[in-house]
C-alpha cells in the first residue's frame, strides 16, 4: 500500500468506529398524547479534554425519529418508517391482523425478522439477521415495561419506561458489542415500544 493511501483508509477506520460507537440512549413520544411519532436519541461522547465532574450524566442528542407510516390513519399500526443518523428504513407487520411476525429493511439492504417465540405470546421475541439471532423478553408477562436481552455471546440491551405504566419515555441501555448492527437495535427498540403502547 503507497503511504498517499493512508489518510483515506485511516479516515474511513475512524467513520467506521464513530458509527459503530452510536448508542441509542432513549426515545421519547413527539406528542404527549400520541403514541404514533417518536424521537429518538443517542449518546454523545464526552469531551474527554474536559475535567470529568462528579455526577456527570451521558449527553444525548436527538438523532433520529420512528413513525407510522400513514400518520393521519390513526388505527394502522402495521406499517412503521424510521430513520436514526444516516440509516432509514421501514417496519411493517407480515400479516395485517396478525402482529406476531415483523420485517424490518433498511434502505441500505439490512433485513431484520422479528417474530413470537410461542405463538400469540407477546412477551418474548426472536430477532434475526440470519447471522445473528437475539431473544428479546420482556420482564413480566402482564406489564410491558421492561424488556432484557441477555446474550451471552453478544452483550446485553435493556430498555425501561422512565415511569411505571407510562410507556411515552424509555431509557436505553445499549451493551450489545460492535458485531451488532444499528438494524438490529432498532428492531429490540420498536418491539418493546409497541407491544407496550395502548393501540388506540
Amino acid at each position: 500500500m503507497s503511504f498517499g493511501r493512508f489518510p483515506f483508509f485511516f479516515l474511513l477506520f475512524c467513520l467506521v468506529n464513530t458509527l459503530q460507537g452510536q448508542k441509542l440512549s432513549s426515545a421519547s413520544t413527539r406528542w404527549n398524547d400520541s403514541f404514533v411519532a417518536w424521537e429518538l436519541y443517542t449518546s454523545v461522547p464526552r469531551d474527554t479534554t474536559l475535567p470529568e465532574e462528579e455526577g456527570d450524566a451521558p449527553e444525548e442528542a436527538r438523532n433520529g425519529e420512528l413513525k407510522h407510516r400513514w400518520l393521519n390513519v390513526r388505527d394502522d399500526w402495521s406499517e412503521w418508517d424510521y430513520q436514526l443518523g444516516e440509516e432509514q428504513g421501514t417496519i411493517k407487520v407480515k400479516w395485517k391482523d396478525l402482529p406476531t411476525q415483523w420485517e424490518l429493511r433498511s434502505y441500505d439492504g439490512n433485513v431484520i425478522t422479528m417474530r413470537t417465540a410461542w405463538g400469540n405470546d407477546y412477551s418474548e421475541w426472536r430477532v434475526t439477521d440470519n447471522d445473528v439471532t437475539l431473544i428479546l423478553k420482556s420482564k413480566w408477562k402482564t406489564q410491558f415495561d421492561e424488556w432484557l436481552v441477555d446474550d451471552r455471546a453478544h452483550g446485553k440491551f435493556y430498555m425501561y419506561t422512565l415511569r411505571e405504566r407510562d410507556p411515552r419515555d424509555w431509557a436505553i441501555e445499549d451493551k450489545l458489542g460492535a458485531e451488532i448492527s444499528q438494524s438490529l437495535k432498532i428492531a429490540l427498540m420498536f418491539l418493546s415500544i409497541f407491544n407496550s403502547v395502548p393501540r388506540i
